[in-house]
C-alpha cells in the first residue's frame, strides 16, 4: 500500500479525483478526511496535511518573560514540538501497513519541509517504509500524472532551508520581542512584536508617514485654457505645468484678456504598447490589489483555486512560460467559455504562438489558468479566476497601437500644450479589462490654424505629501529589497494588521505604536530596522537550499548577531524604557476635543468597567463619546475626513471581519468592513 501526504484537504481530494482508478472512498477520523483509491494500480491512502504539522518553539523553561533568560535564549536548543496531533496520528496509522509514501505537499521549501515533518513521523511508526516526491505545479490530472510517473527523491536542502527560516526567525524574533516588550512594560496579549522581516517591513511603512507629517505645502499656480477651432472644442495648460514664482503666474493672469491663439505645432505619432508579462506571485498580488482584493485576501483565494485544480502554483518569481507547458491546451480549455472564445480564436488564427516573456527563474512557471472551474465559484473566486485567466490571454495577445497626438498652442510668447491619445487596435487591452485606460481624442487640427479662447482659468494649489504606500506597492518594494519570500510577504503584511502595527485597509497607515517601535529601534539597532541584515540572511538561507551551507552555520550565524544586537541594546535599557513609555502614551489619544481643545482619551471607567472617549481636561470639560462595549477594537491610525479624529478598527468577537469607523455622532460616516481575519493553515512559526 502506497501514503500519499498532501497539504492540504482540497489538495487530498484533488489527488483523488484526478488520479483515481477505482471508486474513491473516504473515511472520517475526527476532523482528518481520508481518502481511499487506487493509483497506478496500487492501494493508495490519500491523508492531508494542514500546513506545518510541528512547531518549533523554545522550550518551557523559557516560558516566563524576564530580562535574566534573554542572554541564554540567544543559544538555546530549539525543539521541534507536534502540533496537529490527530493529523500525526492518522498518518502512524496508516503508516503501519504502508511500504511506500509519496510526499505530495506544494513543491517550495516549505512545503519540503513539511513533507519532511510527514516523513519523521512515518519513519517512527514504520522503518522499512521507502520515501518519494511528487513534482507538480499544478493540480491537473495530466500533470499529476506525470508526476506520479516520475517520482524524485524528497529535498532535504530544501526542508532544512525552510527550517532555518523558521529557528532563524523564531530567535531573532523572541528574543529582540521580550526585550522590547519587558522595556516597554507590554505583556501579555500587549507584547510589542519585533522580528527580522516584519520590523525593516513597517519601518518603511513608519519612514513614509514621517514624510507625510513633516512635509511643509508650498503654493503654485496651473493655467488652463478652452480653445475653440470652428465647431472642434478642447483644452490646453501651460506647458511648465506648475508654476511655483509670483512674478511668471501674475504674467501669465495676463494672458485672460486674449481672445485668440495660433496653433503653432501638432505631433502625431503611433506607439505600439507590448502586452503584460506572465504574473509572478508579485505582479498577481499588485494586480489584485488593483481591483480591489487585500494582499491576504487574494493570497487565501488563489491558494484554494490551486488546491481545487484550476489555477497552478501560486508561488513563482518566474515571469516566462517554460517550453514544457502546452499553452494550446490551456487555451483549447478557456475556449469553452463563453466569456474568453472570441479572444481565444482570436489568437489561434494568428497561427503563432508568442507569449511575453519576463524574468524568468528556475521554480514553478508563471500563474496561469490550467482548467475551467466545475463547480460552482464565490464571487470573489470568479473575479481572481477571470484575472488569471485574462492576464494569460494578453500575454499571447497582440500588442496595443495607439495614436499619440503632441499641440502646442502660442498665446503671445507662451505656450500651452494639450495631448490625446487614440486606440487605433486594442489588441491585448481588449481581453485584459483589468489595465486601467482612458482616451482623450482631440479634433482634427493642422498647424498655423487660428483658434479662438473660450475661457482662461487660473487655478491655485499647494502640494501634497506623497501619497501612503499601498499593498501592492510595498510588496514590490519587500521583493526590490529582499525582504521576506514570495511565500512570506502577503503573511508579512497579514500579522502586521492583525498586530496593529497598520490600518486594516488599502493604504498602509501606520498606528502610533509602529511609530514607537520603529524610531526607537532606529536609534538604538538601526540594523534592525534596515533591509541589510535580512536581505543578507535570505542569501544565507538561499545557499542551504542549494546545498552550500548547511542549517546549523546559518542559524548559528544568526545567533551570533542577535547576541551582538541584544547586547547593544541592553546598554541603553533605560534611554529605551523612556523612549517607548513617551511615545506609547499617544496611542490612546483620538485627537483634539471639537469644545475645549484637550487630547480625547480612550477611557475604561473603574465603576462600570464600560469603555468610552473622555476629554483630557475633565472635570472642566464633560465632552465624551460612546464606544462599542463588546468585541476588540484599536484607534485606528485612520482620520475621519468629517470632524478629523481618528477612526476606530472593530471586529466582533464572533465575525470574521474588521470593520473601521468614526465614534462621534455628530459624524455619519458609514461603518465600512475593510479587511479578512480569518486565519490560513500555518505554514511559518514564530513568535514575532
Amino acid at each position: 500500500m502506497q501514503l500519499i501526504i498532501a497539504e492540504k484537504s482540497t489538495a487530498a481530494e484533488t489527488i483523488a479525483e484526478n488520479l483515481g482508478e477505482s471508486k474513491i472512498k473516504t473515511k472520517e477520523v475526527g476532523p482528518v478526511k481520508i481518502w481511499f483509491t487506487k493509483i497506478s494500480g496500487e492501494d493508495s491512502v490519500i491523508v492531508p496535511l494542514k500546513g506545518h504539522i510541528t512547531d518549533v518553539r523554545y522550550p518551557e523553561s523559557f516560558k516566563k518573560w524576564d530580562e535574566k533568560s534573554l542572554k541564554d535564549m540567544v543559544y538555546s536548543n530549539l525543539v521541534y514540538v507536534p502540533s496537529a496531533l490527530e493529523n500525526v496520528e492518522v498518518i502512524k496509522t496508516y503508516a503501519k501497513n504502508a511500504d511506500k509514501a509519496i510526499i505530495a505537499t506544494d513543491y517550495d521549501t516549505e512545503g519540503e519541509a513539511i513533507g519532511f515533518e510527514a516523513i519523521d513521523i512515518i519513519k517512527n511508526a514504520k522503518k522499512d517504509v521507502k520515501f518519494y516526491r511528487s513534482v507538480f505545479s499544478s493540480l491537473t490530472a495530466k500533470e499529476l500524472g506525470e508526476a506520479f510517473k516520475n517520482l524524485q527523491k524528497p529535498d532535504n536542502n530544501l526542508a532544512d532551508s525552510a527550517n532555518a527560516r523558521r529557528e532563524i526567525d523564531l530567535i531573532l524574533g523572541a528574543v529582540l520581542t521580550r526585550f522590547i516588550s519587558l522595556s516597554a512594560k507590554r505583556l501579555g496579549n500587549s507584547f510589542l512584536s519585533v522580528g527580522r522581516v516584519q520590523t525593516p517591513t513597517l519601518t518603511i511603512i513608519v519612514d513614509r508617514e514621517a514624510e507625510r507629517r513633516a512635509f511643509k505645502p508650498k503654493k503654485f499656480w496651473r493655467f488652463l485654457v478652452t480653445l475653440s477651432a470652428g465647431k472642434s472644442v478642447f483644452g490646453a495648460e501651460y506647458s511648465e505645468g506648475r508654476v511655483f514664482e509670483k512674478k511668471t503666474a501674475e504674467a501669465l493672469e495676463k494672458l485672460k484678456d486674449e481672445k485668440t491663439a495660433e496653433l503653432a505645432q501638432v505631433k502625431k505619432r503611433i506607439k505600439r504598447v507590448l502586452p503584460p508579462t506572465p504574473f509572478n506571485t508579485t505582479d498577481f498580488l499588485r494586480s489584485a490589489s488593483s481591483a480591489g482584493f487585500s494582499v491576504p485576501n487574494a493570497m487565501r483565494i488563489i491558494q484554494s483555486l490551486y488546491m481545487k485544480g484550476y489555477v497552478s502554483y501560486p508561488r513563482t518569481d518566474s515571469q516566462a512560460y517554460p517550453p514544457t507547458l502546452d499553452i494550446g491546451e490551456i487555451l483549447n480549455e478557456l475556449g469553452k467559455s463563453s466569456a474568453y472564445r472570441k479572444h481565444v480564436d482570436k489568437i489561434i488564427s494568428s497561427g503563432q504562438l508568442h507569449p511575453t516573456k519576463g524574468k524568468e527563474a528556475k521554480d514553478h512557471p508563471p500563474i496561469h489558468p490550467v482548467k475551467l472551474p466545475n463547480k460552482p465559484l464565490s464571487s470573489q473566486e470568479n473575479k481572481i479566476f477571470d484575472l488569471i485567466s485574462r492576464r494569460f490571454l494578453a500575454t499571447l495577445s497582440e500588442p496595443s497601437e495607439e495614436e499619440l497626438v503632441s499641440l502646442v498652442v502660442k498665446i503671445k510668447n507662451y505656450d500651452f500644450s494639450s495631448r490625446g491619445t487614440k486606440i487605433i487596435s486594442p489588441g491585448w487591452r481588449e481581453v485584459y479589462i483589468y489595465s486601467k485606460y482612458e482616451e482623450n481624442i482631440l479634433p482634427e487640427l493642422t498647424e498655423g490654424m487660428p483658434l479662438k479662447i473660450q475661457k482662461f482659468e487660473t487655478l491655485e494649489d499647494e502640494t501634497t505629501p506623497p501619497p501612503h504606500h499601498s499593498q501592492g506597492g510595498i510588496l514590490k518594494i519587500m521583493e526590490d529589497m529582499h525582504l521576506g519570500t514570495k511565500a512570506t510577504r502577503p503573511e508579512m503584511l497579514k500579522k502586521l494588521m492583525e498586530r496593529r502595527y497598520i490600518s486594516s485597509s488599502r493604504t498602509l497607515i501606520p498606528s502610533e505604536i509602529a511609530f514607537a517601535v520603529t524610531e526607537n529601534l532606529k536609534k538604538i539597532s538601526p540594523e534592525l530596522t534596515g533591509a541589510g541584515l535580512t536581505a543578507h540572511i535570505e542569501d544565507e538561507m538561499k545557499k542551504v537550499e542549494l546545498g552550500e551551507k548547511s542549517k546549523k552555520e546559518v542559524v548559528d550565524e544568526t545567533r551570533e548577531i542577535v547576541d551582538k544586537m541584544l547586547s547593544d541594546l541592553m546598554k541603553k535599557k533605560s534611554e529605551i524604557k523612556e523612549l517607548m513609555h513617551e511615545a506609547l502614551l499617544k496611542q490612546y489619544i483620538f485627537g483634539k476635543c471639537p469644545k475645549s481643545g484637550g487630547d480625547l482619551r480612550m477611557i475604561i471607567s473603574k465603576k462600570t468597567h464600560k469603555r468610552f472617549v473622555g476629554c483630557g481636561d475633565y472635570p472642566k470639560c464633560h465632552f465624551g463619546m460612546p464606544l462599542p462595549q463588546s468585541g476588540y477594537m484599536f484607534i485606528s491610525p485612520q482620520i475621519c475626513p468629517k470632524c478629523g479624529i481618528h477612526m476606530i478598527e472593530w471586529k466582533s468577537k464572533d465575525k470574521p471581519r474588521t470593520y473601521v469607523f468614526c465614534v462621534n455622532p455628530a459624524c455619519k460616516v458609514e461603518k465600512k468592513a475593510v479587511a479578512e481575519t480569518k486565519k490560513p493553515a500555518k505554514r511559518n512559526q514564530s513568535e514575532a
